[in-house]
């Protein structure tokens, strides 16, 4: 039950506390004067998308807070979370600035908004005027059957079974082919297997090539850059190596490191360099006797590199992609040549899994049989206290075979307003306060089951009237026994059942408009 909501600076309304009763409550107002807009306030705690134009101008943020007495359900969902509820209290606040940022909070708590939507529809169901557009589209039928039956639990398990069907035959699709474009396939993947496999790549094989080319086609310069570097490290002829002076400078060290330690330190750090200097040396020299220019190896480094660029034109972008290539090529051709095997063992499974589809959708279609009949008799008795006495309401369900998302069924209410009528479509006979009445009907049956304790009616008696607009006041005043009824309305006849009547009053004062 919703016992208070405020609004801070949500559109006109600048400041609103609302204290909230059993009953049936009901808003008046002129058009225009906020109704709505508590409405959008509602809303927003429940969820929907926050707009930033909701912010009232010249502020800087936009608050909405309620408080519940939260069922169990809900209760058990916020704990599930980590939300502490005491004494069954549900805070909800919700902060809209004018730069479009939202926060969500339950009892104080940072939530998602995911969390506000999952406990929404089990805190307030919401009747606006676009709902009864709802019964003009015979799709969404369905789904009231569905709610009034409790189906949800057979919906879910139709609906696994069926995506295990769509899977299989996708599976089946895919192996499937005409025998010409199967042996073209085969041929082709064949080929590709054949080359990839014929060129035996080897992993960081390319970059080893590209090095080994880079030494062949500087070999002349290597060579004389690697005997330069020897001869003046290690063996000059003409000059003193480098090898010769720090050695002579060792041994001269040599003679006068015990007088002093720095001296000692300067002659271990002299006598390692030499021999630093003679082990790169000869490292040097072995590199150098390595290096010979082959023009026949050269060829064979230069066409195995375009083999490979070749084979990366046509399978990836490295030897790794290409090899990855090779190992979907090889199964998708071991699944084409065993296609006619696999295919007939998918479509035995196909043929399991669609008989224990049909016997779920059976299920589903006889429940929905059996919540239609006293689904008709409730709507009927209502619609009859409804001031709609000589209607006659039927649940048509076609069970064609087919496997819809929901089941095999195809759902349309039919109604007939007056005696010795057809019943027909509602979309072809219906007027707007017909519509108005036949979804107060449907949705004060459901109301008995889903375990909502607040109702919000947006202006049901939309296109009503007269006695019309006296029996939905009655009927409104039935459902507000056992659940708090808040409408929005304009008829004096719902107004003087009420027994809670908020004005809603929009002043100006200066410059802005607010709402009271």
């Amino acid at each position: 039950m919703l016992n208070q909501l405020s609004v801070r600076n949500v559109a006109v309304i600048d400041k609103l506390d609302i204290n909230l009763h059993d009953g049936v409550s009901v808003l008046t107002g002129e058009t225009g004067a906020g109704k709505s807009i508590i409405i959008d306030s509602i809303n927003m705690i429940l969820g929907d998308r926050a707009n930033k134009e909701l912010v009232r101008y010249g502020t800087d943020k936009a608050v909405v807070q309620a408080v519940f007495d939260a069922p169990k359900s809900v209760i058990n969902i916020l704990e599930e979370n980590d939300i502490d509820v005491e004494d069954e209290t549900v805070i909800i606040t919700r902060q809209v600035t004018k730069e479009g940022k939202s926060v969500a909070r339950i009892n104080g708590m940072v939530v998602t908004l995911n969390i506000l939507r999952e406990i929404s529809d089990r805190l307030i169901n919401i009747h606006g005027q676009h709902d009864n557009q709802a019964l003009l589209t015979p799709i969404r039928h369905i789904t009231f059957l569905d709610a009034y039956a409790d189906n949800e639990e057979y919906i879910n398990r139709y609906k696994d079974i069926l995506s295990k069907k769509r899977e299989i035959e996708k599976k089946i699709s895919s192996l499937e082919m005409d025998e010409q474009e199967k042996m073209q396939r085969i041929d082709l993947l064949e080929y590709q297997v054949k080359e990839i496999k014929k060129a035996s790549l080897e992993k960081g094989e390319e970059d080893d090539l590209r090095e080994q080319r880079d030494i062949y086609t500087n070999a002349e310069q290597i060579t004389k850059s690697v005997n330069e570097a020897y001869m003046n490290l290690y063996e000059g002829d003409e000059i003193q190596s480098a090898y010769d002076g720090i050695s002579i400078a060792v041994n001269e060290i040599s003679q006068i490191s015990d007088l002093n330690p720095q001296l000692k330190s300067i002659y271990d750090t002299l006598n390692e360099i030499m021999y630093s200097l003679e082990d790169t040396a000869h490292e040097i020299k072995e590199f150098g006797e390595t290096v010979e220019f082959d023009e026949q190896t050269l060829n064979e480094i230069e066409e195995r590199l375009d083999l490979i660029s070749r084979l990366k034109r046509k399978y990836g972008n490295s030897i790794e992609e290409i090899l990855e290539y090779l190992k979907k090529a090889e199964s998708e051709l071991n699944d084409i040549k065993l296609s006619d095997e696999r295919t007939n063992e998918l479509k035995e499974e196909l043929k399991s899994i669609t008989k224990d589809l049909k016997e779920k959708g059976n299920v589903l279609t006889q429940r929905r049989e059996n919540a239609a009949k006293v689904l008709e008799e409730n709507i009927e008795k209502s619609l009859h206290e409804l001031n709609m006495e000589k209607s006659k309401f039927k649940v048509n369900i076609e069970n064609n075979g087919t496997f819809y998302d929901n089941g095999m069924d195809k759902v349309e209410f039919l109604i007939s307003t007056n005696p010795g009528e057809p019943l027909k479509p509602l979309v072809k006979i219906a007027s707007g306060g017909e519509l108005s009445r036949v979804m107060l009907a449907i949705k004060s049956i459901l109301a008995d089951s889903d375990g909502v304790d607040t109702m919000i009616f947006d202006e049901i008696d939309t296109g009503v009237s007269g006695k019309a607009a006296m029996s939905i006041a009655k009927k409104l005043a039935v459902i507000a026994k056992n659940k708090q009824v808040i409408c929005i309305t304009h008829l004096p006849q719902l107004t003087a059942m009420a027994d809670n009547h908020y004005l809603i009053q929009k002043n100006t004062d200066g410059e802005l408009a607010s709402t009271t």
